[in-house]
């Protein structure tokens, strides 16, 4: 089947082609579209208007303003004498708009969709022959559509099918009256038609209309004449999208499936591409907001009957406005301790248990990024503090649940002997927002390598569901390795989950290697190798490719690989790193570090000195290592028990912390020294002076 342009000529007009490079897709959409929008009707697209009972169409009026219509017919009522010619035997219905922009040469969008099958197919064009009982259209474009987002209805053409025109009530106005306002917020499929051209004849301007669907409600009225909705993952053209980049105006057609009204109205759309509501709403990519001009609503003038059958699976992956309110409203708590409620556990290995927490009261979650960790404040019996720990969610951003997946350390570790012990559903903990830098970049399409070692896994595990499941949402799955490594079975945690992952998705990769199997273990069931990850496996298990790496394990396993990837050549911005216990500096150069080699510190309380090099980590670690034994809870800047008075130098945080301190104080367990060595306010040629 051939496409419909030349090689000089694009399907897409100027205000697509600039929504398509403002989202990156442009490169890719360009060839594919050229293959798919075809100047005619292929066979399959005529057969498929023959079947329908119903289409939508795009028209605008004489003051240059979009109107949604829909025309209906029994099936047959349209028909293809050519595969450049639609023939529409089915006049407008009573008080559509339709009835007046129905002439000859008017620019035409046209959307057939078959609910009961989710298919649907679009053609623009314009009016050919204007009869009393139809019309034609000359084809210009024609393309298929996903089925996403769309409910599906089974239809029955009623007897009042032949008496469109009768007359019913209208009602006109400059805003929603009650009954639209039910209407639009009860919606769970709408249409709204656009239109674009600068008079040139080219087959990529005229006029649109598309689909749009979401869960009952997801159109948010804001005010008497304006509402809002959240826009999802489409087919990468931006019809739509484009059309209002270029010219405002707009028009929407809701349909009551019950009580058989029809809403048309017209006016200004804008687009929202940033904002808290954005990104609060789940699944949103922009928001689409409109202020009507004239509204038109037409009673009982549907000469159809429909029956719902199901939601699209589609919008399991989309939010609603009340979770994006709670979303907005926990975000802007971020910073402070909030009560949590235990509303599961489940265990994952020998050493790792799952604790799946919800806000008391029904309170809704603050956002994060995959591989955020929590932080938590336990109060633990005994005890003369509430103890302030620091872990990794190991769930995707979605839930209605933080995951926290947490390894017993044993020994004194109390906080993880008394989760593991004592922690019963229904107990409660308090915890801030999610924070952390070691997130999962959305931005890049480069094959994504997750490492990790033991209870490293969490923030890969986060990492790894987001990617699949951004995948459903978009129909675009990132290719994905995921190689971990675990002494065995017996403590290695998601092992299940993840060979799972592996056999649904062609674009996931797992390779999980033991370095002590037990008995129970058995090669190329339970693990893939033997032994532990190291380069030598990465070069095995990875074809030559431009990967972005994200490391997570002990210290010693994440600058072994670190370092033998920059050995062969791999660029520092691809390596992302996160140690799940002290703070680790394991890059070249690592930005926000110091950048002296060496840097004495001092630690006047004790009267020990230490040379730290970025080897040795943050300030806490060179002090442990020292031999002493500082104050601390986190290892992140969250709880502010490691601030210490400086007297002299200054440092470089690792990561900006979010707890208070004075200041003259620093927090040691995410900071580094900065050189000051021979400064006369330094004293005895020292960098840090600290009062510890």
């Amino acid at each position: 089947m051939t496409g419909i342009h030349s090689s000089t000529e694009s399907p897409f007009h100027e205000g697509e082609r600039q929504v398509q490079e403002r989202l990156g897709v442009r490169d890719k959409i360009e060839p594919f579209a050229r293959r798919v929008v075809r100047d005619h009707v292929p066979d399959e697209h005529r057969e498929f208007y023959g079947m329908l009972s119903f289409v939508l169409l795009g028209t605008v009026d004489g003051k240059g303003r979009p109107w949604a219509s829909l025309v209906a017919g029994q099936p047959g009522f349209m028909t293809t004498p050519d595969d450049r010619t639609l023939d529409i035997s089915a006049r407008p219905l009573f008080g559509d708009p339709l009835n007046g922009t129905l002439k000859p040469g008017t620019d035409v969008g046209l959307l057939g969709i078959q609910l009961e099958t989710r298919r649907r197919n679009r053609l623009t064009g314009k009016v050919g022959v204007v009869r009393p009982n139809g019309f034609t259209l000359a084809v210009d474009q024609a393309f298929g559509n996903c089925p996403q987002y769309i409910q599906t209805r089974a239809v029955e053409v009623l007897p009042e099918i032949g008496d469109v025109a009768q007359e019913r009530p209208v009602h006109r106005s400059d805003r929603f009256d009650r009954r639209t306002r039910e209407v639009i917020e009860g919606a769970d499929t709408l249409f709204i038609a656009t239109a674009y051209s600068e008079g040139q004849g080219a087959a990529s301007e005229g006029a649109d209309v598309s689909h749009r669907g979401g869960k009952p409600g997801f159109v948010r009225v804001e005010d008497e004449s304006s509402f809002v909705f959240p826009d999802f993952s489409g087919n990468n053209h931006f019809n739509t999208v484009g059309n209002i980049v270029l010219n405002p105006k707009a028009g929407f057609l809701f349909l009551d499936f019950e009580a058989d009204d029809v809403v048309h109205m017209t006016g200004a759309a804008e687009i929202v591409w940033e904002g808290e509501e954005v990104q609060a709403f789940q699944g949103a990519e922009r928001l689409i907001r409109f202020r009507a001009e004239e509204v038109i609503r037409v009673e009982g003038s549907l000469p159809l009957r429909f029956d719902f059958g199901a939601y699209s699976p589609m919008l399991d992956h989309t939010g609603s406005w009340e979770q994006a309110d709670a979303t907005i409203a926990a975000d802007k708590e971020r910073n402070a301790y909030l009560a949590y409620e235990v509303v599961g556990i489940e265990r994952e290995s020998e050493a790792i248990k799952s604790f799946y927490l919800r806000r008391t009261g029904g309170n809704g979650l603050a956002s994060y990024e995959p591989g955020q960790f929590l932080p938590i404040r336990l109060s633990i019996p005994g005890e003369p503090e509430p103890a302030l720990r620091t872990y990794t969610v190991s769930e995707a951003p979605g839930a209605n649940h933080y995951r926290l997946s947490i390894k017993r350390e044993g020994g004194d570790a109390v906080a993880s002997t008394f989760l593991h012990d004592e922690m019963k559903v229904g107990d409660r903990l308090e915890a801030m927002a999610p924070r952390g830098k070691f997130t999962l970049d959305r931005t890049s399409e480069r094959p994504v390598v997750l490492i990790s070692a033991g209870v490293g896994i969490t923030p890969m595990i986060a990492m790894a569901n987001f990617i699949i499941s951004e995948g459903r949402r978009t129909r675009g799955f990132r290719r994905t390795y995921f190689i971990h490594g675990a002494r065995n079975g017996r403590v290695h945690a998601f092992g299940g989950h993840v060979r799972r992952l592996a056999v649904e998705h062609e674009s996931f990769t797992a390779h999980i290697r033991y370095s002590q199997p037990s008995a129970d273990d058995r090669l190329g069931e339970t693990h893939d190798s033997e032994g532990h990850v190291d380069l030598a496996l990465l070069k095995q298990v990875l074809p030559l490719d431009d990967y972005d790496f994200y490391l997570c394990g002990p210290a010693s396993f994440m600058r072994s690989l670190y370092e033998g990837l920059m050995d062969i050549g791999v660029r520092e911005d691809r390596i992302h790193y996160e140690s799940f216990g002290p703070a680790t500096l394991i890059g070249r150069g690592v930005a926000g570090a110091s950048t002296a080699r060496q840097v004495e510190v001092r630690f006047a309380g004790s009267n020990v000195r230490a040379e730290w090099s970025p080897e040795a980590g943050t300030l806490l670690d060179l002090a442990e290592a020292a031999g002493l034994s500082p104050a601390f809870s986190c290892r992140s800047g969250v709880c502010g028990t490691c601030a210490t008075r400086i007297r002299f130098g200054g440092v470089d945080y690792i990561e900006e912390p979010s707890a208070p301190h004075a200041e003259d104080e620093v927090l040691i367990c995410c900071s580094t020294p900065r050189s000051s060595a021979g400064e006369a306010t330094c004293g005895e040629n020292c960098g840090v002076v600290l009062e510890l």
